[in-house]
């Protein structure tokens, strides 16, 4: 019998789908990819974390699929009782980009006034940290449609996830923002390969496993869980492993504030990364 994962229906979705079932093929296994339409896909607005992950982890807890492909971002930091991460696979670019409506004018070119596409609150305020003269909209739509949007001039320039224009063959033509004021969002940049706990899909699945992605992602998921925030908070948290340590950077930015906070690890990563939140969280204060 193949393995069956399970994905949402989109371009970028499919792509990571497709990565995960290469992958398990080369190591000799049969795979089917099945699409599904999550509650994020029919819906015009997203409110709660989890609209794009929750229908289809719920399949794999019954048994409908064997294998869920996520981008770890979408995924709530309290995962459903009897699944979890078999893979986290290797980490793509975790950084912003801005592609603009006139090609090599980069950010701080932009003449006053651009109008900036984006559907984060976190990008919507990093921006207007770094340029309050720049307009900011909401833009909506998977990454195909934003970038169709773009062409079509209802935005100057958008901002997105590098990883997402990197998948779908985009590798230039666009800008990688400063991450000293634009620190992207925990775990933007990896694909997960989630199944049942202690079944033979997690065994067969835990091949794919990237050890230094799986503790980068688990320090960034620990430090928001234990702020106990989602995406409605423009947080900024970046971890990056090396033989040194974890050396892992948050900012907040809100209107009146902009706290920046730095520090590295090793050890027990998990509870540094508890303690690392802890002291965010007296520093933000109430979000």
């Amino acid at each position: 019998m193949p393995l069956i994962v399970g994905t949402r229906r989109s371009k970028l979705a499919l792509i990571q789908a497709y990565l995960v079932r290469d992958r398990l093929e080369e190591r000799g296994y049969d795979v089917d990819i099945k699409k599904i339409v999550t509650e994020g896909d029919e819906r015009k607005e997203i409110g709660e974390m989890g609209a794009f992950v929750n229908k289809i982890n719920r399949q794999l807890m019954k048994g409908d699929i064997d294998v869920a492909v996520h981008s770890l971002k979408d995924v709530p930091t309290k995962l459903l009782e009897g699944i979890t991460f078999a893979a986290f696979l290797p980490r793509n670019s975790p950084y912003d980009a801005l592609i603009s409506s006139k090609e090599g004018l980069n950010f701080d070119d932009l003449p006053k006034n651009s109008v900036i596409g984006t559907s984060s609150i976190r990008r919507r305020v990093q921006t207007l940290r770094r340029r309050d003269d720049l307009r900011v909209k909401d833009l909506r739509g998977n990454l195909d449609t934003r970038i169709k949007k773009l062409r079509a001039g209802e935005f100057d320039a958008i901002i997105v996830a590098e990883a997402g224009l990197n998948r779908i063959g985009i590798e230039d033509g666009y800008e990688r923002l400063n991450d000293d004021i634009f620190i992207p969002p925990a775990n933007q940049g990896t694909i997960v390969a989630m199944t049942r706990n202690d079944s033979k899909e997690e065994e067969i699945v835990r091949s794919l496993d990237d050890e230094k992605t799986r503790k980068e992602s688990e320090v960034e998921r620990e430090i928001m869980n234990t702020l106990g925030v989602g995406c409605s908070v423009p947080i900024g948290i970046l971890a990056r492993n090396s033989e040194d340590g974890i050396t892992v950077r948050a900012n907040f930015i809100s209107k009146d504030s902009f706290i920046y906070n730095e520090e590295r690890f090793s050890g027990d990563i998990i509870m540094k990364a508890r303690e690392f939140a802890v002291d965010l969280k007296k520093r933000f204060g109430d979000f």
